[in-house]
């Protein structure tokens, strides 16, 4: 009786793990805007991004984000941002503050002539965060060269 109970368990255990996480890895940027740019001090900033996200999942809490901007493969300015929390079965835009600093081997005067030309073709950025359900299960997502858009209005 004993051991049908323990299996009784690790098989309700197993499953309530995996209800509602089976398109938990499917969560997608669709694209990433820059919204403004907020100079804090000579090397630190903060940036407005507007991500499209995709969340096929359950409601999603965003944690440990950190991103990297490359001027044409180069990084130029690494972000951090608080977490946020993306409603459930959605595709929707989401404005997310990044505090961030200037890369210290990157020449920031680089950067101008895009800002006034408001062409951002040369910039990427690589995104990483982690992604927890309500029930604590968790994994990191990583993505690579997301083109960044400009929607800023004039400077």
């Amino acid at each position: 009786m004993k051991r049908l109970l323990v299996t009784v368990l690790i098989v309700i255990s197993g499953l309530c793990c995996s209800c509602g996480t089976g398109s938990f890895k499917d969560i997608k940027v669709n694209h990433c805007d820059l919204v403004s740019v907020t100079p804090r001090g000579l090397s630190a900033f903060d940036a407005l991004l507007q991500l499209n996200l995709d969340n096929p999942a359950p409601q999603v809490t965003l944690s440990q984000m950190s991103a990297v901007i490359r001027l044409d493969g180069t990084p130029c300015l690494h972000l951090s941002a608080d977490d946020i929390t993306i409603q459930p079965r959605s595709v929707l835009d989401y404005n997310v503050v990044f505090h961030g600093t200037i890369d210290e081997n990157f020449n920031p005067f680089a950067l101008i002539p895009y800002l006034q030309k408001r062409e951002l073709e040369g910039l990427t950025i690589d995104l990483g965060f982690r992604g927890t359900l309500r029930s604590g299960l968790g994994k990191y997502f990583e993505y690579k060269d997301i083109p960044v858009k400009d929607i800023m209005g004039s400077l």
